[in-house]
């Protein structure tokens, strides 16, 4: 036998060729008449599916014997497996048996695994059991960051794949639970948020899972799209639970709301960190102090009365809010200022399009009086060349531009 997949010869002696190999690695004897080569070709004369389960169950000894040929013998039991009579419980036999055989190979796992996901035609719904197997042996290799270059791509695939919602739930769930164990609490929201979008009713699962996504957003350090939550329908089926007044405040309170909330609501913060959840509030509401005051001066007293916190205070929190990506500020030390240039809005409603509209408009203004220097500077200079000619700037306050009279006199 050699290394590669077996493609030679009828299906029958493909599966007698790989039970030989099986029997030599269980080291019996009698070659043709030995018992596991009489074991299969039973099962083939049955002409049913159990002789493919049988050899996807065996094949894990393939993960537990040290020879140069096993990596050849798993590429032939791929090639086998997908011409089971019943492709979905031999495949599915297959995997199990690759991602629960105890074995210190696991990039053989991982490469056989890939060959099988591979082989499987792109719209086949077992390349989600194939991925799943691919997940659980790389998170238990402890491997799992090899894989997230690929988690970008997993919606695609999820639609390529045909599979049903219940599935996909299941899907962003598994992988959601791997990263969460190996301490991506970022990357595990994502997924949650996944499995979050495809519910759209309140159900109890619904429920939880969007009571859930709250707590966990306001739990990750650096997560502050609150709004982002909203656009989902489970989140809105909470609407009156503690759950949704607690992403209230976060999305519109400051740190005496948060105090009041936190009072009342003992049992829910419990599940929370006290600390983080301050440090949280003063950011955004920091954030949002620089919103209603963009390109003003901030003293240091204004920003130690709003966060409750002493003037020396105040450098550290800017520092923070700025590293935190929500405000974009200088700060003048020797005259205790700051000057915000950009920040975040933490909603962006009615009221946000009214003061954007109303700084564009704003904006215009100043452009178009420049521009009416910008014009008169030249016509001056024109006349200048000209021998003296005059130039008159006349603007019509009721329109939209300026409008430019130009008057020439000779001396």
């Amino acid at each position: 036998m050699s290394n590669g997949i077996f493609v030679q010869g009828s299906l029958e002696s493909q599966i007698l060729d790989l039970a030989y190999y099986i029997s030599n690695l269980r080291e019996e004897e009698g070659e043709e008449e030995a018992p596991y080569m009489q074991e299969t070709k039973k099962l083939i004369a049955a002409n049913n599916n159990d002789v493919y389960i049988q050899l996807a169950k065996d094949g894990s000894i393939f993960l537990t014997k040290s020879d140069r040929e096993v990596e050849g013998a798993f590429n032939l039991l791929v090639v086998i497996t997908l011409q089971a009579q019943d492709v979905n419980a031999a495949v599915k036999e297959l995997i199990k048996t690759l991602t629960q055989t105890e074995s210190t190979k696991t990039s053989l796992k991982q490469k056989i695994l890939l060959n099988l996901y591979n082989a499987l035609p792109s719209n086949s719904p077992l390349r989600y059991d194939a991925f799943l197997g691919l997940v659980d042996v790389t998170a238990h290799a402890d491997e799992l960051d090899s894989l997230y270059g690929q988690l970008d791509h997993i919606d695609a695939w999820v639609k390529q794949w045909g599979i049903d919602a219940q599935t996909e739930r299941q899907l962003y769930n598994h992988v959601g639970e791997k990263l969460s164990q190996v301490g991506e609490d970022k990357l595990a929201f994502d997924f949650l948020l996944k499995t979050l979008a495809t519910y759209n009713d309140d159900s109890a699962s619904s429920t939880d899972l969007a009571k859930d996504a709250v707590i966990r957003a306001v739990s990750i350090e650096n997560f502050f799209a609150f709004e982002d939550l909203l656009q989902y329908t489970a989140i809105q089926k909470i609407k009156g639970t503690k759950e949704y007044e607690l992403l209230d405040v976060f999305l519109n309170g400051d740190l005496n709301t948060y105090k009041t909330f936190a009072a009342a609501n003992a049992d829910l913060m419990k599940r929370l960190d006290a600390d983080s959840n301050v440090r949280k509030i003063r950011l955004l509401a920091l954030a949002s102090l620089g919103c209603e005051n963009l390109t003003r001066e901030l003293s240091y007293a204004e920003i130690a009365k709003s966060l409750d916190i002493s003037e020396d205070e105040v450098e550290m929190w800017v520092i923070d809010v700025i590293r935190a990506g929500l405000v974009e500020a200088k700060l003048d030390q020797l005259n205790k200022t700051v000057i915000v240039h950009r920040s975040v809005h933490r909603v962006f409603g009615k009221e946000q399009w009214q003061q954007l509209s109303e700084r564009l408009n704003t904006w215009k203004e100043s452009l178009n009086e420049i521009m009416a220097v910008v014009g008169n500077a030249k016509l001056i200079a024109g006349g200048a060349l000209q021998g003296g000619a005059a130039a008159v700037v006349v603007e019509d306050k009721t329109a939209q531009q300026a409008e430019v009279t130009v008057t020439n006199s000779s001396n």
